[in-house]
């Protein structure tokens, strides 16, 4: 079933679209923080930028459905933590989104923007937890560069970085 779906940037004015999406995707929460997420975990992902970096290197993009009801949440820093690696630090869809090839096509435009704005790869943190995430990201072609650790709302966690040269 093909779906119409679009994009919206994002900003703090906008922090129920990114909420509704942390709602929905409550099993991801559940393992990044063994807790359902809450509007500063959802505010955080629009206001939160890496050390050195601006507000204008992040871009926050909502996937909103054809009825405009979001299914989905980007989160990519440009030229982090190098220049030409594009960091993507979230890609959620919403339960019911997933498993129909969205997050596939949504990755391919991710590259072909990175590509177009001088990026020469992609990186992206999964919760070493998150298998299915680990799959989809291995699946894209994505390899394993190192793990870190992190804490996410008390949590600790295992974050496995992964990387894909896009040149």
């Amino acid at each position: 079933m093909k779906r119409n779906y679009h994009v919206k940037f994002l900003n703090e004015k906008d922090v129920e679209l990114a909420e509704a999406v942390c709602a929905a995707s409550e099993d991801y929460y559940l393992i990044e923080q063994n807790k359902p997420a809450s509007k500063s975990d959802a505010l955080k992902i629009i206001t939160e930028i890496p050390d050195g970096k601006t507000r204008f290197d992040k871009f926050i993009l909502a996937v909103l459905d054809e009825n405009e009801k979001p299914i989905g949440l980007v989160d990519i820093v440009s030229d982090y933590p190098r220049k030409g690696r594009w960091f993507i630090g979230l890609l959620l869809l919403t339960p019911d989104a997933r498993g129909n090839g969205l997050g596939k096509v949504l990755h391919q435009t991710i590259k072909e923007w990175a590509n177009d704005g001088g990026a020469d790869s992609l990186a992206i943190g999964v919760l070493a937890e998150n298998e299915k995430g680990r799959g989809f990201f291995e699946h894209l072609g994505y390899s394993k560069q190192e793990t870190k650790q992190a804490t996410y709302g008390g949590k600790e966690q295992e974050v496995d970085i992964y990387t894909i040269d896009i040149k």
